[in-house]
């Protein structure tokens, strides 16, 4: 006769818990395992999932809200930490362990007992993957925080590449840790992934050409984050410089998404970086205005514009230089020391208007694009 267990003998010899009928349907074998196993385990999970889960959640999150840590250190690593969600991952583990304690008190036995061994493992190491993401989240956002100080932007780009890597790095870790964790061997399927590299590589060139480009723009510096850039016929803001692509925000507002290998080989025009931004305007002139009224006009608009603090008075240019159509051109060309596109239409604003106030004063008037017409009356037939 099979001799009973611990747990068998506390529910069906040593205490009245079941009659004798219900006591040799919980004994009968249902797939591999007494029915009375099905039903602890049952029971168990049941618990895990609807009681026991909310109410660590719920502990867990009270004692993340009342830690002086996270009200006196926000900006720390540890506060950075304990606001994040680890309080759903720490009760699935904290549940996770009570099932694997269940396991035991069963006495689960044979290859049901690997099976449910290694499932468990696998849970319990997706959710330790997941409070190991956090801490790397939590570490760049200290990252983030102090390499805003710094007075360089390399490293302001560098973090969030840096971040994505390291995140990266974490989950394909954790997931082959899973695959080990449900009895797989790792090293042989990696060995396995090393025969097809040649076919993964091929099919994968354009992804390895767009992450080699993005180290390229990360060290080569060609723009940064913030930077106005045209590429080809596209222009706009630089947003953010990812694994695969840069994405640049346009002036009407749309964002484009470029390859970075297209951004390696493409001429790049930063116009963010220019020490100062050309202004180029031609004033056209009525043809009745007297050429001392226009040499006076030149002179005027020059030093106006000379004397402007954000003009670089060098390069400043106001002389008449061409007969039109239908106008006197003269030509207005300077350079603004101004660092955003903004600040230069704004700026650019403020002396065309002051341009304008002169030519009134002045009274000098702007042409306009006119036409004479000459009507010949035919002479009188005689």
């Amino acid at each position: 006769m099979k001799e009973l267990s611990g747990m068998e003998k506390f529910l069906f010899e040593d205490s009245q818990w079941f009659s004798a009928e219900m006591s040799e349907f919980l004994k009968s074998t249902v797939f591999v395992m007494p029915t009375w196993k099905w039903a602890f385990l049952g029971i168990a999970f049941a618990v895990g999932i609807f009681v026991l889960r909310p109410l660590f959640h719920f502990i867990i999150k009270e004692l993340k809200k009342h830690n002086p840590i996270v009200k006196k250190y926000p900006k720390s690593f540890w506060g950075y930490y304990l606001k994040s969600d680890t309080d759903r991952p720490l009760a699935w583990i904290l549940v996770i362990l009570l099932w694997f304690a269940a396991g035991d008190a069963a006495e689960l036995s044979g290859k049901f007992a690997n099976y449910y061994d290694h499932f468990l493992r696998g849970l319990i190491a997706i959710f330790i993957i997941r409070l190991i993401y956090y801490l790397v989240d939590s570490g760049c956002s200290v990252l983030a925080d102090y390499t805003s100080q710094t007075p360089s932007t390399f490293d302001d780009q560098l973090v969030p590449f840096a971040s994505k890597a390291a995140k990266i790095f974490v989950v394909v870790m954790g997931f082959l840790i899973v695959l080990q964790s449900f009895g797989l061997n790792v090293m042989s399927l990696l060995a396995g992934l090393g025969l097809g590299g040649l076919a993964l590589a091929l099919a994968a060139q354009d992804t390895a050409a767009n992450l080699f480009g993005s180290i390229t723009i990360l060290f080569d510096r060609p723009f940064q984050v913030g930077d106005w850039v045209k590429i080809k016929d596209m222009e706009g803001t630089v947003e953010e410089i990812g694994f695969r692509s840069t994405r640049v925000r346009t002036f009407y507002n749309s964002l484009i998404t470029i390859p970075n290998a297209m951004m390696a080989k493409e001429t790049v025009d930063n116009m963010g970086v220019r020490p100062a931004r050309r202004v180029r305007q031609v004033l056209g002139l009525t043809y009745e205005t007297p050429p001392a009224k226009i040499e006076e006009f030149c002179d005027r608009v020059r030093y106006h514009i000379k004397t402007d603090e954000k003009v670089v008075s060098e390069t400043v240019t106001v002389h008449f230089n061409n007969y039109n159509a239908s106008s006197l051109d003269v030509l207005v060309n300077f350079h603004l020391k101004v660092y955003t596109g903004p600040e230069e239409l704004a700026h650019q604003q403020k002396i065309f208007i002051e341009i304008l106030k002169i030519a009134a004063d002045m009274k000098v008037d702007f042409a306009y694009p006119t036409q004479t017409v000459y009507h010949m009356t035919p002479a009188p037939q005689q």
